[in-house]
């Protein structure tokens, strides 16, 4: 089988495993001289991080430094471009991050989380389409690019996180991407260059060109004169022969990018402690603990599976949606709600996307909303006028007024079924209540059981590897039900990534687990159904 990390994830398809050989590794000599080792379809060796990964050494370098989910617009930018320029990335992604960075002026910014960018992208356009601003027909090119993007980040995001774990990889200095985008510059121009010279051709280069082939000859302890006669090619014949003399005195040696010191890799991350939680508000708090007995154990389960198999979802759905008042959410919570339940399969796609015009676009009062806007759809249609929105050049007529109406009546429905739910286990006891905060703990919950997930695969190939979290919310909601098990963290010293912290807690995790083997935090199960019968 042959790893193919492209087709699905917009990467371009990098062949090679250890199953997917071009050559198996023959037969001893009769000397005594080892076999020849066994190599992939590109001439990696079998076994290798570049072979399981299917990228070159110095892009997991990269990689393992760099973190999608936390990176400025300029390395990113820099990122995409080298790695299009490798063929570890399919060229029309990385136009599509390259141009929203241009387009969108980030290229300057501070870090920033390139997943939440575009997932944001992507929902704002279906939001348009469910509001009737634009036809699905001609915004659909627009929302299958953006989630193939998405989906070409979440690998690299992926991918970062299992690096962590490779001891034969080390990361790559700050600066890096800056760096390899410049030798990328370099390579391809020597690569001209020399054929070029041997042809007898003249030799010539571009400004950006020439200003990365300095900063990189510069790194190598070679000064080139400044580029400022570029059309008669004396600079670029002064490049090129300081760069045949940098390979011949160092014949051993390649430029490359700097990584980091192997002590600054091996630092302790943490530099305290995190403190111990604050306390909880009352009611039913998630993690449940383990009951304190065999017998109550079998009444709890048996009562829980009747409660689950009578609605058709799993209890901590059940807490959730018992506990959570829809009329009392802010918009950022109810997206987080909505999201949460269709997770879990309470919800459809379509339904949450029947609430996007509501959630992308921050509305007030989300019960009445939808009722609101139905209403002036419908006076407007009495008097004959078409309903128009506002748009940066002014305002606009609907394209879609029927499609508006039609979401609009869904998302109505969506929200009346969960508020009747919501009522109706107000009288079930055996639901319990959960804490005043239960939306921030089931979101930790759901972070919490898809980190415990991926790490229990120990993926170590680009195929298998796997998210560990999307975002800072995530990072935050893991090491608060860590701490809510009491799992005691080890403090670690130097400046840390969310990467490298959840490594360390996984083990500490692992430790504690060994000493509590009857516990474990509330993990939901997948419904059987959804909340369309309460309607």
């Amino acid at each position: 089988m042959n790893v193919n990390i492209g087709h699905a994830i917009a990467f371009r398809p990098q062949l090679g495993a250890a199953s997917g050989a071009a050559r198996v590794a023959g037969a001893a000599p009769e000397d005594g001289g080892k076999a020849e080792p066994l190599r992939d379809v590109n001439g990696r060796m079998v076994g290798t991080p570049e072979s399981r990964y299917g990228m070159s050494m110095r892009t997991l370098q990269l990689l393992k430094q760099y973190d999608v989910r936390n990176m400025s617009g300029k390395d990113l930018d820099a990122l995409a471009e080298v790695l299009a320029e490798n063929g570890e990335m399919d060229g029309d992604v990385a136009m599509s991050i390259r141009g929203d960075i241009e387009g969108n002026s980030w290229k300057g910014s501070d870090e920033r989380n390139a997943l939440e960018i575009f997932a944001k992208r992507r929902d704002d356009t279906m939001a348009s389409v469910k509001a009737g601003e634009a036809s699905l027909r001609f915004a659909n090119y627009s929302i299958k690019g953006y989630e193939r993007t998405q989906q070409a980040l979440e690998k690299l995001a992926a991918i970062h996180d299992a690096l962590q774990s490779e001891d034969d990889v080390r990361a790559a200095a700050n600066g890096s991407a800056a760096q390899a985008r410049d030798l990328m510059h370099l390579e391809r121009w020597m690569r001209s260059a020399e054929q070029a010279d041997a042809k007898g051709e003249p030799l010539a280069v571009g400004k950006e060109t020439s200003e990365a082939i300095s900063r990189t000859m510069l790194r190598a302890g070679v000064e080139l004169p400044p580029a400022d006669d570029l059309q008669h090619g004396d600079w670029a014949r002064q490049a090129l022969q300081a760069y045949r003399g940098w390979t011949a005195r160092h014949p051993n040696d390649k430029l490359d990018i700097d990584l980091k010191p192997a002590e600054e890799e091996d630092k302790k991350v943490f530099k305290e402690k995190p403190p111990a939680p604050a306390g909880e508000a009352q009611g039913t708090q998630l993690p449940l603990q383990p009951p304190s007995s065999a017998a109550k154990l079998a009444r709890e389960m048996q009562d829980k599976l009747q409660t689950e198999a009578r609605y058709g979802i799993g209890m901590p759905m059940l807490q959730l949606i018992k506990s959570t008042d829809i009329s009392g959410l802010s918009i950022d919570q109810f997206k987080q709600y909505s999201q949460l339940l269709r997770d879990n399969g309470v919800l459809s796609q379509d339904d949450v996307e029947s609430l996007l015009p509501l959630t992308q676009r921050a509305m007030a009062d989300p019960m009445n909303y939808y009722k609101r806007d139905l209403n002036w759809l419908t006076s407007m249609q009495q008097q004959g006028r078409t309903p128009q929105y506002s748009t940066p050049g002014g305002m606009a007529d609907l394209s879609d007024v029927a499609g508006r109406m039609r979401n609009d009546q869904q998302g109505q429905a969506v929200l009346e079924r969960l508020q009747n739910l919501h009522q109706t286990l107000q009288g079930d006891d055996k639901v319990q209540t959960a804490a005043a905060n239960g939306l921030q703990q089931s979101g930790d919950l759901a972070a919490f059981d898809n980190w415990a997930r991926v790490e229990s695969k120990g993926a170590r190939n680009a195929d298998r590897a796997e998210l560990e979290f999307r975002g800072k919310q995530d990072v935050e909601g893991i090491f608060r039900v860590l701490q809510r098990l009491g799992v005691e963290l080890t403090p670690l010293e130097g400046d840390s990534s969310p990467s490298q912290r959840l490594e360390q807690a996984w083990k500490d995790y692992q430790r504690w687990r060994d000493s509590h083997p009857g516990e474990r935090p509330s993990i939901a199960l997948p419904p059987k159904r959804g909340v369309d019968v309460y309607a």
